[in-house]
């Protein structure tokens, strides 16, 4: 097979990188006068092949703009898109001789290693080992695959359940210590059974844990030697998670319980010998997870990611996966996380994590490279820069126009206000590249022309608070949105 790529001047070393060591294949590279291939289109390289002869395939970079038909009806070769990153161009090569079917349209990416991964979690759903059916969720008995319990705080609104609820299999109601309202209980759970998830109930009142249930609560949080008795009226009604009240050798008594509740008549149970926070016996409590997995071989385990993405100060991406990975490995198929304030979207994190994990362990591979990943501020393999050029421009103050545009977020996407010479326009959108076009167009209807300065410093803080909506942070106008790496200006900051 031979093979024509197409791309642009900063990624044709990382592409001779990459080919190093590639056979089967015979490649040659074009490379557009741009630098970038976001820079191309499909019209411009169209012009550029004319008379290109010879090839079974034309490559084009994944961030061309446009449609790859267009290079194929001028050279007559088929044509197709790879990935987005030069450095994956050897996952499309092997995609080709396999007779893999690539878009003209679409990056590469959608079809290669994620198709693959797809596949993977598909079967493992199939043909996995499952302890027991609640509701419509099949618990596995060891992972893979992994079921998400989402934790509702109290003071959560309906609004953050809908938010979250495709990325969970069961959402859990929780109510504070010393909490007693039935009639509460009964809304809550009647309420977010609206969703079509299965619910739990998290109460440390019986009496609560008992109205959940006959309110529709098919999970109950939790099962322990306080409760056992009290508990076994209902015991053919729900799925018990069973969680220590005792701090000392959890292990041990999480197996106590379990056997006491199965001598009682106790069915579909989940061991739970709960997770401590960094700091304060976390790696202890993990050999309980081990105590417990070797003793109580048909029955699942539920961990508390929560408890450790709550109580550090960390980005909870990168723990959760951490947090994921050691569950996989102890053989905990059932994770409880929450999903607010600095872990809001948890649940996500950890789902994804959790197909990450599921592939890495049915492949018996290390968890990268497995199509996919939970990379969001940091990318996996760092582009060459370019030297400087021209000379240093220190900070510099702006010259001021008769306007001012204030942006900020909404709910769901990005707000600006203009004040000042031409009256008052509100406009909101999701693109900030659209947002600064469209400001600028109804001043010029108003005969009013900003400076070019002013044009800058509102596309700027747009993109600022595009990036900031991405990712759910704050924004703030006028400051930073993200945290610097150190460097020679902040290292001691």
């Amino acid at each position: 097979m031979k093979v024509l790529l197409v791309t642009g001047k900063l990624a044709y070393p990382i592409l001779v990188e990459a080919l190093k060591d590639v056979k089967g294949v015979d490649v040659d590279i074009s490379v557009m006068d741009v630098p970038v291939a976001a820079l191309m289109d499909v019209r411009y390289i169209a012009e550029r092949l004319k008379g290109v002869r010879g090839y079974d395939v034309i490559v084009l970079p994944g961030l061309v703009f446009g449609d790859g038909g267009i290079i194929e009806k001028r050279t007559g070769i088929p044509t197709v898109k790879g990935t987005e990153e030069a450095w994956d161009i050897r996952l499309v090569l092997d995609a080709l001789k396999h007779g893999v079917r690539l878009s003209p349209r679409e990056p590469a990416d959608k079809f290669l290693d994620k198709g693959e991964a797809k596949a993977i979690l598909s079967e493992i759903e199939e043909k996995s080992v499952y302890a027991f059916k609640e509701q419509n969720v099949k618990i596995p008995l060891r992972p893979p695959p992994f079921k998400i319990f989402l934790e509702m705080g109290d003071k959560q609104s309906q609004e953050d359940l809908l938010r979250v609820k495709d990325f969970v299999d069961v959402i859990v109601i929780g109510f504070p210590v010393g909490h007693d309202d039935k009639d509460e209980v009964r809304r809550k759970v009647r309420e977010a059974l609206k969703l079509g998830k299965p619910i739990g109930i998290d109460s440390d009142s019986p009496s609560e844990l008992i109205e959940g249930v006959r309110s529709g609560a098919s999970f109950v949080f939790n099962l322990n030697e306080m409760n056992l008795e009290k508990l076994a009226n209902i015991k053919n009604n729900a799925t018990f998670v069973v969680a220590p009240f005792e701090v000392e050798n959890r292990g041990e008594v999480t197996i106590s319980i379990v056997n006491k509740a199965r001598e009682l008549g106790f069915s579909k149970l989940i061991a739970d010998p709960v997770l401590s926070p960094p700091l304060k016996g976390f790696v202890d409590s993990l050999s309980q997870y081990t105590k417990v997995t070797s003793q109580l071989k048909d029955v699942p385990i539920m961990m508390g990611i929560l408890n450790f993405t709550e109580l550090i100060d960390a980005d909870s991406v990168g723990v959760n996966a951490s947090m994921v990975a050691i569950a996989g490995e102890i053989g905990a198929s059932c994770l409880l996380t929450m999903d607010k304030g600095k872990t809001r979207w948890s649940s996500w994190e950890a789902r994804e994590a959790s197909r990450m994990i599921s592939v890495a362990m049915r492949r018996s591979k290390l968890p990268k490279d497995v199509g996919f990943d939970l990379f969001v501020l940091k990318d996996k393999r760092r582009l060459p820069r370019e030297s400087k050029k021209g000379y240093e421009v220190s900070r510099n103050e702006p010259i001021m126009d008769s306007g001012f545009a204030r942006i900020y977020l909404t709910n769901d996407d990005i707000a600006i206000e203009w004040r000042g010479k031409g009256g008052e326009i509100t406009l909101h959108g999701k693109e900030a590249l659209s947002l600064g076009r469209q400001l600028l167009r109804e001043l010029e209807k108003r005969n009013v022309k900003v400076s070019q300065e002013h044009a800058i410093y509102i596309g700027y803080e747009l993109a600022k608070a595009e990036v900031a909506l991405s990712i759910d942070k704050n924004y703030i106008q006028d400051k930073p949105i993200l945290r610097r790496i150190p460097s020679e200006e902040n290292r001691d900051t």
